[in-house]
């Protein structure tokens, strides 16, 4: 951090923090309370949820809730603090408890692109779970937002990751962003690195989409496809027996139709029809922007009630840009109509996320962070016939479960309750990530103290730990 030219003193710091605090008092809302023994009640900003096609990096993200007690004066204190080498990680994450921040190692890197300030405050190692607090200013506009996104991002360490707004200061356009990063470390050196982030994000929901449906049902059994070759498919979603290794995967031929969905300037429907009985939507992203946004295609009857179809999508097409070749120019949306009586009566609508801002960068630090490695194990079986298995881990940041299958599992279907030797407990039905297909992590709102706890309860099932 560049020093000052001026000599700060003492004094110098004192005055500074008594005014954070005034401000701070004048701002605390008097209707916020939080109780040490229960979760935050869920006053957050969430993160746009970006849909990615296979041939970018997937990012579970769930809500973890996080009390918005008052306004974050960052600079004030961060800027003055550090120059004389003193870190006031409380007046900085003052959202959190006081436990959780005693845990946290003060980081204090900072980094500065496309007019945009990055600086990594606090983080703590628990073993596998590395959880990285960091700060998002714009210096020079109003690009960061409290619809902030993470959208391409890398942390060393780890095989699964989470990057989710839990904060945001308007008065100063910072945002604080949350890194989770679960996977053994084998240094202790991490290195955060954004190279984009995205913002101004908006959802429109409700959108008719004006196509000739009489002339679709006359035209079922003659439309034309072609099956896509391995290569050029970049996504797969939805509910779908698709092997993508061996079976075929019909899509229709691209640029048929030029339908515009009213509202929504960057994209168009590039051809819709039936193939083997299932209709098929194919959309086509007209311009830069596309690469980001994302919606998609539902149903409802006659009385605008919306309807349960099964679909499924796929990605695929190629494009140049700064020649550098991508995938996923073309997403085809693909509904199994079979078990609709009335097809005639059925109408279209869209639902769509809009981003407005899209700012590229190098945003990048690196620093030492030692484990604690403190943690508890066992194991529980989530389901009646022995399918789902999972081992826990137990550390001061909260709850892991590894095991098969675990993507089975709905994340709003857990609840778990932490029992502590003398009696009392920590219990919440939120907090639960599904950070990889096998892997499910609990952040616990304060900091678990794992000696003092006796046994958790998951689901209802009692989980015996054992030193690791």
């Amino acid at each position: 951090m560049r020093k000052s030219e001026k000599e700060f003193t003492e004094q110098n710091l004192f005055n500074i923090k008594k005014l954070f605090y005034d401000k701070l008092a004048m701002n605390e809302p008097p209707t916020v309370t939080r109780s040490d023994s229960s979760f935050y009640p869920p006053i957050l900003y969430p993160s746009a949820q970006t849909k990615k096609s296979m041939n970018r990096r997937r990012k579970y993200r769930k809500a973890i809730y996080i009390p918005v007690t008052a306004a974050l004066s960052l600079c004030l204190v961060t800027g003055a603090a550090a120059s004389v080498g003193i870190i006031d990680l409380p007046s900085i994450l003052h959202f959190l408890g006081a436990d959780r921040i005693g845990i946290l190692q003060p980081v204090h890197q900072v980094s500065e692109d496309q007019g945009i300030r990055m600086e990594v405050i606090g983080a703590v190692r628990d073993g596998d779970t590395t959880e990285i607090y960091v700060s998002l200013s714009d210096l020079t506009g109003h690009r960061i937002d409290d619809t902030l996104d993470v959208y391409d991002y890398r942390v060393t360490g780890g095989n699964a990751n989470n990057a989710q707004i839990i904060y945001y200061d308007e008065a100063n356009k910072t945002a604080i962003v949350r890194f989770l990063i679960q996977g053994k470390v084998s240094k202790n050196r991490i290195t955060v690195q954004i190279n984009t982030l995205m913002s101004g994000t908006s959802l429109q929901d409700g959108y008719n989409v004006q196509v000739d449906w009489e002339k679709l049902l006359q035209e079922k059994q003659n439309n034309s496809y072609e099956i896509l070759e391995r290569d050029r498919i970049s996504g797969l979603g939805g509910t779908t027996d698709i092997q993508l290794e061996t079976d075929p995967i019909p899509v229709l031929h691209q640029d048929v139709t030029n339908v515009p969905v009213e509202g929504i300037d960057w994209m168009h429907i590039s051809n819709i029809g039936f193939v083997e009985g299932k209709l098929h939507i194919q959309i086509n992203p007209n311009n830069e922007i596309g690469e980001y946004n994302h919606g998609y295609f539902y149903f409802t009857d006659e009385q605008g009630q919306k309807l349960d179809i099964p679909e499924y999508s796929v990605s695929y097409g190629h494009y140049m840009k700064d020649g550098v070749g991508y995938g996923g120019d073309y997403e085809e949306f693909v509904y199994d109509l079979s078990a609709v009586d009335e097809l005639d009566k059925l109408r279209i609508q869209g639902s769509f996320t809009s981003i407005s801002e899209v700012v590229q960068g190098n945003w990048k630090t690196t620093f030492n962070l030692s484990q604690n490695a403190l943690s508890k194990t066992g194991n529980i079986q989530l389901d009646t016939n022995g399918g789902l298995q999972a081992n826990v881990t137990l550390s001061p940041v909260g709850v892991t479960l590894t095991g098969e299958a675990l993507s089975m599992i709905r994340m709003e279907d857990l609840s778990i309750e932490v029992h502590l030797k003398d009696g009392t407990k920590l219990t919440g039905e939120s907090g639960f990530l599904q950070l990889d297909q096998d892997l499910i992590k609990w952040i616990s709102p304060k900091t678990i103290p794992v000696n003092d706890v006796s046994y958790l309860l998951i689901n209802g099932e009692k989980v015996t730990l054992q030193d690791r």
